[in-house]
This record gives C-alpha cells, sequence and structure tokens, in this order.
C-alpha cells in the first residue's frame, strides 16, 4: 500500500447473529473503491451513508464497489449502488445471485430438496423446508457489471490484485496489495472459523465443488505462499500474525473431522450423526449444522478415513475397511 493509500472501515448492522459486517473504503491517489457493501435493509443503507459521509464520500463519488462474494452482509446493498451509477465487481460466480433469475431459483429449491434427501432428512422436516428465495431476503436484486478473477488489478496503479479464495462460499475472494495488506472478507475470521457453506451448483462444475471444505482448505494453504502483514477481515479485528491464525483453522479441521469419526459405527447416514453430535441444537442452525457435517465428513472421505456409498439418493458413511466403495 503506498502512503497516500487510505483504508477506512465501516461498520455497518445486519440483521444476523453474526452482528455488523464490516465494509472498506479504500482511497488512492486516484480511485475511491468501497469493498462490500451490507445487507439490503434501511438501516444498513443508512448506516453505509452515514459511515461514507464522516469521511467526506458520498456515494457518487465512488468508482467501483467490489463485492467479496454473494452472501447478503456483503452484497446485499449492490443494487443500490448500481441504481446510482455506480459499476458492481466480483467473481463471475457472483451474477445469479445477483440476478436471481426465476430458472436460478427454481434450481436452488430442487437442490435443496435433494441435498436434504442424500443427507438422510426425514420427508417431515424436508416438508418443511424454506423456499430459496427466502434465503435470498437480504439480497436485493441487481447485477454484476465486471467480472474479476485471480490477478486482476482492481486499481489503476496495480498495487491490488484479486486472489480467488473459494470455500466459504465458491465466489470468495480476497484482494491483496503489494504491501502485503490483505482484504479477506470471510475467508479469514480472528475468532471463529468460517463455516464451508453448500451451494446448488452452477453449469460446467466440477465435482469438487460438492465439497467446499477442500476447497476451503486449498485456499487456506494458497494464502501460506503470500507474503500477508495484515489482513482485513469482515467481521471483527484485522489479523496481524496470518500465518498462525492459518496454521490453527487447518488444525481445527482436521481435529473436528477426526471428532465425529469416533460416531461413525456401522453405516450412518449424515442427519444420523448431526443427531448425535449436536443434539437440540439441530433445529436452531439446521442450515448451518447440515454444512458443518458434511464438511467433517467429506475431509474424512478425502483422508481416508472413510468411505461413502450412496444408496437410494441417500449418503451412507462407514469406517475404511468395511468393503464399501465411494460413489458419490
Amino acid at each position: 500500500m503506498r502512503r497516500e493509500d487510505e483504508i477506512f472501515t465501516l461498520p455497518i448492522p445486519t440483521p444476523f447473529p453474526v452482528g455488523d459486517i464490516n465494509c472498506y473504503l479504500l482511497r488512492t491517489g486516484t480511485e475511491t473503491i468501497l469493498i462490500d457493501c451490507g445487507p439490503d435493509t434501511d438501516q444498513a443503507w443508512q448506516a453505509m451513508q452515514e459511515g461514507l459521509g464522516k469521511i467526506g464520500v458520498t456515494v457518487s463519488m465512488l468508482d467501483k464497489v467490489i463485492v467479496t462474494h454473494h452472501h447478503a452482509d456483503h452484497a446485499g446493498l449492490a443494487y443500490r449502488f448500481s441504481e446510482q451509477g455506480i459499476p458492481i465487481h466480483g467473481h463471475a460466480r457472483l451474477r445469479p445471485y445477483l440476478e436471481q433469475d426465476q430458472a436460478f431459483l427454481s434450481n436452488g429449491d430442487d437442490f435443496l430438496q435433494r441435498l436434504a434427501l442424500s443427507f438422510g432428512v426425514p420427508d417431515e422436516i424436508r416438508a418443511l423446508l424454506p423456499s430459496y428465495l427466502s434465503a435470498l431476503k437480504w439480497l436485493g436484486k441487481g447485477q454484476l457489471d465486471h467480472t474479476l478473477q485471480e490477478g486482476d488489478a482492481i486499481t489503476a496503479s496495480g498495487d491490488y490484485r484479486v486472489l480467488e479464495l473459494p470455500g466459504h462460499a465458491s465466489d470468495q475472494i480476497g484482494i491483496l496489495s503489494q504491501s502485503g495488506v490483505l482484504f479477506a472478507a470471510d475467508h479469514l475470521l480472528a475468532r471463529v472459523e468460517p463455516n464451508p457453506l453448500l451451494e446448488q451448483p452452477q453449469p460446467g462444475d466440477e465435482s469438487d465443488m460438492k465439497r467446499p471444505v477442500l476447497a476451503y482448505m486449498r485456499s487456506l494453504r494458497k494464502l501460506q505462499g503470500e507474503r500477508i502483514e495484515i489482513a482485513y477481515t469482515g467481521h471483527g479485528e484485522p489479523i496481524r500474525d496470518v500465518p498462525s491464525l492459518i496454521e490453527e483453522r487447518l488444525l481445527q479441521r482436521k481435529a473436528r473431522g477426526e471428532q465425529l469419526l469416533k460416531h461413525i459405527e456401522g453405516t450412518k447416514t449424515l442427519f444420523e450423526l448431526a443427531q448425535v453430535t449436536y443434539g437440540n441444537r439441530l433445529k436452531k442452525s439446521f442450515p448451518l449444522v447440515m454444512s458443518e457435517m458434511k464438511a467433517r465428513l467429506d475431509y474424512l472421505v478425502a483422508s481416508g478415513q472413510i468411505v461413502v456409498e450412496k444408496q437410494d439418493g441417500i449418503l451412507r458413511y462407514t469406517r475404511k475397511g468395511s468393503g464399501h466403495e465411494s460413489h458419490e
């Protein structure tokens, strides 16, 4: 980061348990760039305008808005900036979440039902699953003007480049400066580990997209090859010892998988294992729990400790050496 560059943190309220999201204003000698924009609520929009105003910036003064990934707390207000002529930049995989065409929403409903079936979720619970559109409640319908990919420069100087960091979200990007400043969004958080969330597939996806935890771990290892002095995160305080945190997160993934392994006796479905692991907490955070359980199981399959077989549409997990083969 050059001497004249400035970074301002804009805490924006969200309706989610995670609390405020950190949006960032990056002001270089020639550009004013907003990184992430908050959820689609009137409270968030007011806080955004007030936050910008405190540093002498109006929406019309922005050169671009960069959305790091499609989750509502990061992308929800993008359309309001579009309405004022500010171009929206993000990964190509962000586009369907912003455009929200009917085919995408219908496919999302089908995806949620197939996923729940494959997890062994009972029919009476699957019947209560919300629509896919309801999951996008705080994500305004808008547009993506410019796509970003690995290595793209986001400033005219070329001092900041895009890193593709899939895992928590398939379209997750980070922005890294030549001086070691990383805008990490939700890929790295100081106090909690981001959940590798399951997403409906997009055209051309390879099978690895079904296993976001593996992409998450690859993205963590990718950052080990970069010089990072400080990471500005989507929630909480900045991270100053990034290498240590990455090692901690990789060890956490291993520990969580091995913790689950002790519950796998005979053949189990994901839902059965979730009941044992989470008990009554399962009902309170059902979608997050399902993603986390899939992450643990995918880790164990990838590390060769268990095998998975699909029978009648349901994934069944068994310890290695039971004679089953993986057909997922």
